[in-house]
């Protein structure tokens, strides 16, 4: 972004006062889900400063509102021309474009000028090292299956901090340190000490936590935004090659329900687009593991307090999607299906999933029906669904069982924080868009704060 002389003096007050800025851009298309590293280069074609950017709403005809946080200023003040010449000829005069009247540069051409950048101001690496080539390097020297570990971890969180009402943002301030992570809770910043206060605060009562205590790799953190907290715990017994999955297993302590999701990934088809083939050796043999945690839960009646109301106790969930790549810069939702255990149970059998061959397909095309990110995330927000109160004591015997089969957990708990209306009603907000995220207003966020243990 390149500032006018009026322009700048404007900018310099907002981040003295507010720590942020918002500008009037020619419209360009890109993910709110995506990072957007922002160069701000002054009337004299300095970049002074770089800051994550949002695209926001609409700011007039042909104009997008271009939102801009986390604005860090540069020592080694850099000219642009020294950028632009440094740049491989392929892409120099695309870069030189952009740093003279703004815009958006190409993901190939981002690489090139953040490379150049990052050499010629070595004190701003630390704002931009996780764009650099080589800590995309370093990610692809881990394994397939670490990364594909991480991704699921990455997701179960993602998840978890939509039902808890949480802004996913803090998810892209991910890096990769040089030695490969126990998971991915370890690659977000500001880290505390295991033994959080705040975390055995939030935790003590909740059924299970002591047996999570108990396992050697274990992760901790807390996100807070403004009145809403979450605190998730991460724990396996095996390194990330090694682990069969991850289970998220959220817990509404003011409801005092579980819900718990298993992932499965769909592969691609040329006819239906992405499909799970069934049966998998692997889906049997979860599924008998819940048939019998579902017996013993079955001989647990639900108490007669209003709070215990579900329309199914029934806690288990499959989320299929296609498969999941670990884009740690991401903060959006995977699109999935997610199925109903009890749902699932009469799937397998019906003859509609039979392939060509007699094997069984799961497809968008033929399942139909199923929760998205939106539903899903509105019923499970008001424990419309999950464990009754009296079955919620007897999670532990889950968890125990889960992590002896090789299996991660992803383990997050929504507090019973005091309502700050003080009415103690819980709404769910209707204004979602398909990621189960709250519809984008002018509004600013507020900053999200994560601790660790």
């Amino acid at each position: 972004m390149r500032l006018t002389h009026e322009r700048r003096d404007v900018f310099h007050h907002a981040v003295d006062e507010y720590g942020r800025f918002a500008e009037a851009v020619p419209l360009f298309g890109h993910s709110r889900n995506a990072p957007l590293v922002c160069f701000i280069v002054d009337p004299s074609g300095r970049v002074t400063h770089i800051g994550r950017g949002r695209r926001g709403v609409n700011a007039g005809t042909q104009q997008s509102r271009l939102n801009i946080e986390e604005i860090h200023s540069v020592d080694d003040v850099v000219s642009t021309q020294r950028i632009i010449g440094g740049v491989p000829t392929r892409n120099r005069k695309a870069v030189e474009q952009r740093f003279l009247s703004g815009g958006l540069l190409s993901p190939k051409a981002f690489q090139e000028a953040i490379d150049v950048f990052v050499r010629l101001a070595p004190g701003a690496r630390s704002l931009v090292d996780r764009f650099t080539t080589s800590t995309r390097q370093r990610l692809e020297r881990l394994s397939e299956r670490a990364r594909d570990s991480l991704a699921y971890q990455k997701e179960a969180l993602a998840v978890a901090m939509s039902l808890a009402g949480i802004d996913r943002a803090p998810l892209a301030q991910w890096s990769l340190e040089d030695e490969a992570p126990g998971s991915f809770l370890d690659g977000l910043p500001e880290v505390r000490m295991r033994e959080d206060p705040m975390v055995i605060q939030d935790m003590r009562q909740v059924p299970g936590y002591d047996y999570l205590r108990e396992i050697p790799n274990a992760a901790a953190a807390v996100f807070a935004d403004g009145d809403d907290r979450l605190t998730v715990i991460m724990a396996n017994r095996q390194p990330l090659e090694e682990q069969t999955g991850t289970d998220l297993i959220y817990y509404n302590e003011r409801f005092r329900a579980f819900v718990m999701v298993q992932y499965k990934a769909m592969e691609a088809d040329d006819d239906l687009g992405a499909i799970f083939r069934f049966p998998e050796a692997k889906l049997t043999d979860e599924l008998h593991r819940m048939d019998r945690f579902l017996k013993e839960l079955s001989k647990v009646k639900a108490a007669s307090a209003l709070d215990d109301f579900r329309f199914s106790d029934n806690p288990f969930f499959l989320k299929f999607c296609p498969r999941i790549q670990f884009e740690p810069d991401s903060t959006g939702l995977t699109k999935g299906m997610y199925i109903p255990h009890a749902y699932w149970k009469l799937l397998e059998k019906d003859d509609r999933f039979k392939g060509p061959r007699g094997g069984r397909r799961l497809a968008y095309s033929n399942v139909g029906r199923y929760f998205d990110n939106t539903s899903f995330t509105m019923m499970v927000k008001g424990a419309w669904v999950g464990t009754n109160i009296p079955q919620s004591e007897l999670l532990e015997r889950w968890m125990r069982d889960v992590v002896a089969a090789g299996r991660s957990i992803t383990f997050a708990v929504k507090p019973d924080d005091p309502d700050p209306d003080g009415d103690g009603a819980l709404v769910v907000n209707p204004n979602l868009d398909l990621d189960g995220l709250a519809v984008e207003h002018d509004e600013e966020p507020e900053r999200v704060q994560i601790s660790r243990g």
